[in-house]
């Protein structure tokens, strides 16, 4: 595309270009800058230097500091439908899990000041949006650098206060750090969803101890329960991963009688990948990747089942739905209910002209289909907010 004149550069961003910054540079001759993470306030100057001509190429790694968001007057070009968007709250992460290679990549967490958080809040509610993601590698560390302490309940509340933002959702909590004050916020104010993206991996202790996740069996269980307790219909979704090194039969089905007993209301399974870098990288006990495939494979179908009886119980009632466009399978409307994140979750199909795109509306479920529902609005078009 560069030789054709369609493009004048090309930039590598992100995790990728962090932590194989040499190697790409040399596989890769055509990119003309390869940045790392964290601080992007230096791309405009790069791309100006790439537009101009210039034929040196440039390099930038994570610069350890606090992280910088573009300020309101910059603005986002939002890649997801206007319904929602993401806001990433701090970056890197201080846990040592075993299988995982973000601190490496991304540093320790450093939290993003509030201000500055709070004007991006209002700059997307400006722009239409009506659900804000909280994303973070570990979302219930927000704080704890600059305060020194866990400030993600505060920083929720302020979100939801900000006009416009009809929902706020809450991804990658650390199970062990879910504090009270979090569970009251899910459960008491309007605009935040009672739904809670908390990546448990395992449940049998041998798997937590060896995967380094710094709480135990019993501590996950009793977490889980203050959450269906503290906050009644909460969503909980989760993510497991299966075919760790060391992982046995007996490990797996006390996994698997697990998820049959907790009946989470969203989850993922991941087959283990090893991953350059990490303390299990290597590591001695892998399991075949076909037993991990079966195993994910036993887990999935086991959670099917559990959300088809849960979507059955829907039927008839009525929900209010997010409506984040067009179904590029079919010609109908989808939309989310507040137990759904965008992209990871079920989805609602509506007629193609029953509700505005980026609304929340009433929504009537009408029939189950797998994961997914389908439903009519019950509201004339124009309505909801």
């Amino acid at each position: 595309m560069k030789a054709e004149g369609i493009v004048k550069g090309v930039i590598a961003v992100g995790c990728l270009a962090q932590r194989y910054q040499r190697e790409l540079g040399e596989q890769l001759p055509e990119v003309d800058a390869v940045l790392g993470i964290t601080d992007y306030s230096g791309i405009p100057a790069v791309v100006r230097r790439i537009v101009n001509g210039s034929d040196k190429r440039f390099t930038a790694t994570v610069d350890g500091g606090k992280p910088k968001s573009a300020r309101s007057d910059v603005g986002r070009l939002l890649l997801t439908p206007k319904s929602y968007a993401y806001l990433r709250i701090s970056e890197g992460c201080d846990h040592k899990c075993a299988f995982c290679a973000i601190p490496s990549m991304r540093g320790r967490n450093r939290s993003k000041p509030e201000d500055v958080l709070l004007e991006e809040a209002r700059d997307l509610a400006r722009h239409g949006v009506k659900e804000i993601v909280v994303v973070a590698e570990d979302s219930t560390a927000y704080g704890l650098d600059t305060h020194r302490e866990r400030r993600i309940h505060s920083l929720l509340e302020q979100i939801a206060d900000v006009e416009g933002i009809r929902w706020v959702r809450l991804m990658y909590a650390y199970p062990h750090t879910v504090s009270s004050e979090l569970t009251a916020v899910l459960r008491e104010h309007p605009n935040v969803v009672p739904y809670l993206d908390i990546p448990v991996q395992h449940i049998s202790g041998p798997m937590l101890r060896a995967m380094k996740r710094g709480t135990e069996s019993a501590q996950v269980r009793r977490i889980l329960e203050r959450l269906r307790q503290e906050v009644p219909g909460i969503a909980v979704r989760t993510t497991f991963i299966v075919g760790f090194p060391g992982e046995t039969e007996a490990d797996f089905a006390e996994l698997r009688d697990f998820v049959a007993e907790y009946e989470f209301e969203r989850m993922g399974v991941f087959p283990y990948s090893d991953e350059e870098g990490t303390a299990a990288f290597g590591a001695a006990g892998r399991v075949p990747p076909e037993v991990a495939e079966e195993r994910r494979g036993e887990l999935m179908e086991l959670q099917r089942e559990i959300v088809e009886q849960r979507n059955r119980s829907l039927l008839g009632q009525t929900l209010d739905v997010i409506v984040d466009g067009r179904d590029p399978e079919g010609d109908a409307l989808v939309g989310r209910t507040f137990a759904d994140a965008p992209e990871v979750d079920c989805v609602v199909r509506l007629a193609a002209d029953a509700a505005p795109i980026g609304h929340v509306v009433p929504v009537r479920i009408d029939e189950v289909d797998g994961y997914d529902l389908k439903g009519s609005a019950a509201v004339v078009p124009g309505g909801g907010e």
